[in-house]
């Protein structure tokens, strides 16, 4: 392999005006988050503690094991479109008695009148990753209680929680909206707390938010154990120790490397030195197709494929380097990384060449522009963007800070890497697949 190098220069004008233009970008961000946090308002949070009930944060908080991390997911989807900031939502990738898990809480805070579109599109989107990483599910699930709206035909995201091949856990806390009332139903073992739901409709009534939270973590466990077998403890999420090298670069000159203008490149070697271990990268046809970088590397002792544009345009012979890279790493079992700048589609004769390739490969996106070519958001894989320019979540899972890059990644590729070692084909693991 070899170690990339770099070109910044932290007095060039470039890097102070990127870094500048990334830092109020980040500043919007963080304004968004405290929105999406503060749910419905002071006063609706108010009554909602009056009541001796937890916010949806404060039950993932008790419900996933201390000192590991937590990735929420889309975290202020639907604030582009005038709806609450969260959607009234929040997803999330966490880890519950040492098994990483897909977390979905609803916020009662949060009055939107029944499901938003985007509170619909969000959970959709986690059951999909739930089910292509063979994720347990787990609802926490409550409605405000005068949200008598969402009535009508099921929810078709609904109709997945059946063919889920990882068990579906289900806690319900208060009363349930028309949407949400079926979910107890599909979920493989449901509960409630005593005097707050349909003890009928449930395998177990608990006493209080923190008794159905502490049986929930133990039937995680014993649900996961009896369907697939113990887990082997591999989990960056879980805080577990990888054979990885640091960057030789720091993560704070992220900062700097996305370009300020909107129609600008981000040099993806420049991304790569501060992401991958070590900086190394074993570059795949280096001498061919200068249009698309393509190489190996490793992210937190993960091995992962990388496939980047280097400019405005993919010729039809960088885009067959890509669709080489992507045919190897699926062979392998190694996923794809894609690193999304603003380019044109590739050649009309390699577009679909492409589009396919990276259908069978295990993919994340990162775009770090604001118009990334079409073929860089195929796929149902981890999909996040920098906050550079007018991004909304969609069709993201998360807008992150660029410092945070390796860390996300890690997270995302331990998830894949565990679902690969339970033999998950092409991770679509659901129960008409795996079986």
């Amino acid at each position: 392999m070899a170690t990339l190098d770099t070109a910044l220069d932290p007095r060039a004008p470039s890097f102070l005006d990127n870094r500048s233009t990334a830092q109020a970008a980040l500043r919007a961000l963080d304004h968004a988050h405290g929105q999406a946090r503060d749910g419905g308002g002071e006063k609706e949070v108010t009554r909602h503690h009056a009541r001796g009930k937890l916010l949806p944060r404060e039950r993932i908080e008790l419900l996933v094991d201390t000192d590991t991390a937590l990735l929420e997911l889309a975290a202020t989807a639907g604030r582009e479109t005038g709806e609450p900031a969260g959607a009234g939502l929040v997803t999330a990738l966490g880890v519950v008695d040492g098994i990483e898990c897909m977390l979905i809480a609803n916020d009662p805070t949060v009055r939107v009148g029944g499901p938003s579109a985007a509170g619909r599109r969000k959970f959709a989107r986690a059951v999909e990753l739930a089910g292509r990483h063979l994720l347990p599910l787990v609802l926490l699930l409550e409605s405000t209680a005068d949200d008598e709206r969402g009535a009508g035909a099921p929810d078709p995201s609904f109709a997945r929680l059946s063919r889920m091949a990882a068990p579906v856990l289900c806690a319900v806390f208060g009363p349930l909206d028309a949407w949400l009332a079926p979910l107890p139903d599909l979920a493989d073992h449901a509960l409630t707390v005593r005097g707050r739901g349909d003890a009928t409709r449930v395998d177990v009534v608990a006493e209080d938010e923190r008794d159905a939270l502490r049986l929930l973590r133990q039937t995680v466990r014993q649900l996961v154990t009896f369907r697939h077998g113990p887990r082997p403890a591999e989990s960056l999420l879980a805080g577990a120790a990888r054979p990885d090298e640091p960057p030789r670069y720091e993560a704070e000159e992220l900062l700097a490397v996305a370009s300020a203008d909107p129609r600008g490149v981000t040099e993806p070697r420049e991304v790569l030195a501060r992401v991958l271990d070590g900086s190394d990268l074993d570059e795949f046809r280096p001498q061919r197709g200068p249009a698309v970088l393509a190489g190996f590397g490793a992210v937190h002792g993960h091995r992962v494929a990388v496939l980047a544009a280097t400019g405005l345009a993919v010729d039809a012979e960088s885009a067959d380097k890509g669709v080489e890279l992507a045919r190897l790493a699926a062979n392998a079992g190694v996923p794809v990384l894609v690193l999304a700048n603003p380019v044109v589609e590739p050649a009309p004769d390699a577009s679909a060449p492409l589009l396919r390739a990276l259908s069978q490969a295990d993919r994340m996106t990162l775009v770090l522009g604001v118009e990334p070519g079409a073929w860089t958001l195929a796929g149902p894989g981890f999909r996040f963007a920098w906050p550079v320019g007018d991004l909304t979540n969609e069709p993201y899972d998360g807008v992150i800070d660029p410092r945070d890059t390796r860390t996300v990644l890690g997270i995302c590729l331990s998830v894949s890497a565990s679902a690969a070692r339970r033999g998950v084909p092409g991770h679509v693991a659901e129960r008409e697949v795996a079986s």
